[in-house]
């Protein structure tokens, strides 16, 4: 897989503790997109499925689930749908984020990828629908699906989620809808 971004532990991608995938391409290309150094479909980081399950395992115990988003993961759809297939079967919940929208899913023959999605996120990113107060989506024309039973009982709770992550070397990630916070940041540092 063609991978630009790995975070061991998020929490603002999807219920608990997830292991989060942001893969490396994008044919959709929305207007607007704060990923637009995702759209490339040059190499970044080339994992095997069985490398970044490998890397997955490394970390179940602290983990509820994975989260895969991008770029856009369906343009991988083979390794997506085999990576998510695994996770099932390591007892972890699957989340999707996508551009297509659900009848499109079905037209391109992806359907089959519901079978191992707990929570799909479909939609294209609208920039004049934009939010940053929605729980996981970015413009309101976006919809979430609880595919399976996991999670029908889950409650979105709406909010600009960030998160901030320091490494041991005192290096700074921000994740999330950073414009405002990172606008603060500047003014006070």
């Amino acid at each position: 897989m063609n991978i630009a971004h790995i975070e061991e532990h998020s929490f603002i991608y999807g219920p608990g503790c997830r292991f989060v995938i942001w893969v490396q391409g994008c044919s959709i290309r929305c207007k607007g997109c704060w990923n637009r150094e995702m759209w490339s479909f040059e190499d970044s980081i080339i994992l095997s499925v069985n490398e970044l399950i490998a890397k997955i395992a490394d970390e179940n115990e602290f983990i509820e689930g994975v989260t895969l988003l991008g770029g856009e993961p369906l343009d991988q759809y083979e390794e997506v749908s085999e990576l998510l297939k695994e996770c099932r079967k390591n007892g972890l919940t699957t989340m999707l984020f996508t551009g297509y929208e659900m009848p499109e899913i079905y037209e391109n023959g992806m359907s089959a990828i519901l079978d191992t999605t707990d929570i799909l996120i479909t939609g294209r990113y609208k920039e004049d629908k934009r939010t940053i107060n929605r729980q996981w989506i970015g413009s309101t024309n976006q919809q979430i699906h609880f595919i399976s039973e996991h999670y029908k009982d889950y409650q979105i709770d709406n909010g600009n989620y960030v998160e901030l992550t320091l490494n041991v070397n005192g290096q700074c990630t921000i994740l999330g809808f950073p414009e405002e916070i990172k606008e603060v940041m500047r003014i006070r540092s």
